[in-house]
This record gives C-alpha cells, structure tokens and sequence, in this order.
C-alpha cells in the first residue's frame, strides 16, 4: 500500500487529472482545515493547505473556532 501525505492528497483533490471533468458545483477546499495532531494523540492541528504548516489545538472546539476566525 502507497502512503502519501496530507499535502500530496490536497493537491490531488484540487486539482483534475487530465481527462478529468470537473463540475462547475464544485468549489476549491478552504485555505484552512482540522487535521489530527502528528504529536500528541487526541489533539488537533489546523492545517494551512496553501503554506502547510500546523497550528496546534487543545480540542476540537478550540479548532474549530479557530478555522472560523481564520477562514475570514
């Protein structure tokens, strides 16, 4: 089985394959998004697709509420 990261998935789900067709529904993902803590279990990070870097979460609350103020 092939692992790729997070930001190989992203770029894939943005962009079409060629002879791909993409409906004019669909929207790109928000620049920032709740992704699962790689340091610590249980926690969140927010992750900038455009830049990758994680912003550290105590909880899904604190995470969400910071996608909110961010995504802005």
């Amino acid at each position: 089985m092939t692992q790729i990261t997070i930001s190989q998935w992203l770029s894939s789900q943005s962009t079409p394959s060629k002879g791909a067709f993409m409906p004019a529904t669909q929207s790109p993902l928000p620049r920032y998004q709740i992704v699962s803590s790689k340091k610590f279990y249980g926690h969140y990070d927010v992750l900038d697709t455009h830049t990758g870097k994680r912003e550290p979460c105590g909880n899904l609350r604190t995470a969400r509420a910071t996608i909110v103020a961010l995504n802005k």
